[in-house]
């Protein structure tokens, strides 16, 4: 089993910061910024070991360029699997990406973790929030059925609160339905 330590954090860092270049988040910030924001939503929400160096490396394929087996070979299987698993698939748009990407990321409960954190991180940047809260009931379809609890339930609730969604019961008990608050009557 691959041990991750401060040393292998870093390294993964310098990797990913090497991998994206001189691309920009926001168009004005050095790509950096957000996996330094990944990173803290993962340790705010107490991660660590793999899925920090994952935190690192998320994008590292679909926009860096870096190869799944260069992953593996130096930060393991499972860390090259929760960035395979968040990395988009091919598509004619966002739509399609999305609808074919989803299915990928709910098969590794890990990756689950990593791409709440890649949301809740762009979306406290302030980044899409409109383009996320109307994603989000696929969204949470596609994987909150397959999320690790209680691990992921904190980020959940994080998610929707920063997108103004709240979940009430069903009346008849089939489970949460979602408001959106910020266009509800009377929210």
């Amino acid at each position: 089993m691959k041990r991750y330590d401060d040393t292998v954090y870093k390294e993964a860092r310098q990797v990913a910061v090497v991998a994206h270049g001189g691309q920009l988040y926001d168009s004005i910030f050095p790509y950096s910024k957000h996996l330094d924001d990944v990173v803290k939503v993962l340790e705010g929400f107490g991660h660590s070991g793999r899925f920090i160096v994952a935190g690192y490396l998320h994008d590292a394929i679909e926009d860096g360029g870096l190869s799944y087996g260069k992953i593996k070979k130096h930060f393991g299987f499972d860390v090259a699997e929760m960035v395979f698993c968040v990395t988009d698939e091919m598509g004619r748009n966002r739509d399609e990406k999305k609808a074919k990407t989803l299915p990928k990321t709910a098969s590794n409960p890990d990756a689950i973790i990593l791409k709440l954190a890649d949301r809740i991180a762009n979306i406290r940047h302030g980044g899409k929030i409109d383009m996320y809260k109307k994603e989000y009931p696929a969204f949470k379809a596609a994987l909150h059925p397959f999320s690790p609890e209680p691990a992921a339930s904190g980020m959940w609730l994080t998610l929707e609160q920063l997108l103004g969604i709240r979940a009430m019961e069903a009346l008849d008990g089939s489970g949460p339905v979602f408001l959106n608050t910020a266009v509800a009557p009377n929210g």
